[in-house]
């Protein structure tokens, strides 16, 4: 397989919209800083200090996330590098630039990320989490006034709380997940809005959510290697008849495909599809719409 099917299948297989603009935020910063507290520490370069790794929550599953995540989240992955196969690690870090974007982030490994696009109304903004196989702070930063923990980047200005996971965010979205994880009030977050879809679904290294697509109310995908064989799970939210159509045409002719399993099981609104091929690029390119 060359390298531009390679891309082909991947692009098909995320249905991701939205992140190119969002990843240059994240990754060139924002520049319109008009923070008007002077911060007058020296910058700090320090590789590991114990001190600042204080976030300690469940970061197994994209559920764990979005647990984490303010309200609002339209798009949501989760890749749990340490739990995929061989032949996934590859291929993901080979090809989905946004790890290798995290590794250069924080001169690490990347073992666990997770990324949510927000949107609030008029306003867009994003959560990365992540862990890395060697914990440290391998970056320049200076420690927000008041509160010994709290780290701003001096290359970008955006806010990193370290532990497991590290949160990087901007300011107002950083104090929002902070006020989910020790806040004294109940808070609601964005898992509250896809915890039905979530709860008829199984956990799976690869994970991803999305509601701004145009033939479901809410897409999942989910991918995993059980008993030796790739499987994928797609769930959908109110699906239009149109893609319910190819689903059940694509099931008919599954046998002929060499699928193992090919299942589409209706709950109420919800409509879920497993597939299971010993082939991972199979799996990758069926079509989920």
């Amino acid at each position: 397989m060359n390298q531009q099917d390679t891309y082909k299948i991947l692009a098909a297989f995320l249905v991701i919209t939205m992140l190119g603009s969002v990843f240059a935020y994240i990754f060139i910063g924002n520049t319109d800083n008009n923070d008007s507290q002077s911060v007058t520490q020296t910058t700090n370069t320090d590789k590991y200090n114990p001190d600042f790794w204080t976030v300690n929550e469940p970061f197994n599953t994209i559920s764990d996330s979005l647990s984490m995540t303010p309200p609002g989240a339209e798009v949501a992955y989760y890749m749990d590098l340490e739990n995929m196969p061989i032949q996934m690690i590859q291929l993901v870090r080979q090809e989905i630039q946004i790890i290798q974007e995290v590794d250069t982030l924080y001169n690490s490994n990347t073992t666990k990320m997770y990324y949510a696009g927000i949107k609030d109304g008029n306003n867009n903004s994003f959560l990365l989490l992540s862990t890395m196989s060697i914990p440290k702070n391998d970056f320049e930063y200076v420690v927000i006034p008041n509160t010994n923990n709290i780290l701003q980047r001096q290359d970008n200005g955006m806010i990193n709380i370290m532990g497991y996971p590290i949160i990087y965010a901007s300011d107002q979205t950083a104090s929002e997940v902070l006020n989910i994880l020790y806040g004294q009030n109940e808070t609601n977050t964005s898992y509250d809005s896809y915890k039905d879809l979530l709860t008829k679904v199984e956990p799976a290294p690869y994970q991803i959510l999305n509601s701004n697509v145009t033939f479901a109310k809410q897409f999942y995908i989910g991918l995993n290697l059980v008993n030796g064989s790739y499987e994928r799970t797609t769930a959908y939210l109110d699906v239009n008849s149109t893609i319910l159509r190819k689903l059940n045409q694509s099931k008919a002719n599954s046998t002929e495909k060499g699928f193992e399993q090919y299942s589409i099981n209706q709950t109420g609104n919800y409509t879920i599809v497993k597939i299971v091929s010993p082939e991972l690029f199979q799996i990758l390119n069926e079509e989920t719409n």
